[in-house]
């Protein structure tokens, strides 16, 4: 599904919850079909446990907020590729990253 109005810059944001070990991402993107089973996938590659998952989508635009934990997450640089990571999933960059 291609956006009709103008497509919606992705982007992620990863903070760590004061009340617990866990940590909130918050998503934004257009939407399209898959986007949901590309962001599995990276929680999956980096083992990462999905605890809650407010998902929103308005129109073309996607905002969804999960709440996950894992080990990764304890370390900057894991930190950062999963960010990254996700970035490219909210893009579509992850499915031509497993066909190269």
């Amino acid at each position: 599904r291609v956006s009709r109005v103008f497509p919606v810059m992705p982007q992620a944001e990863l903070q760590p919850d004061e009340r617990s070990t866990s940590w909130r991402l918050s998503v934004t993107a257009t939407d399209r079909p898959g986007l949901l089973h590309a962001l599995a996938r990276v929680f999956a590659r980096h083992e990462i446990n999905l605890l809650m998952a407010k998902i929103m989508t308005l129109g073309d635009r996607v905002e969804d907020v999960f709440i996950v934990d894992g080990s990764a997450l304890a370390r900057p640089r894991s930190q950062m590729q999963f960010e990254r990571d996700i970035l490219d999933a909210l893009s579509g960059d992850e499915a031509q990253q497993r066909a190269a």
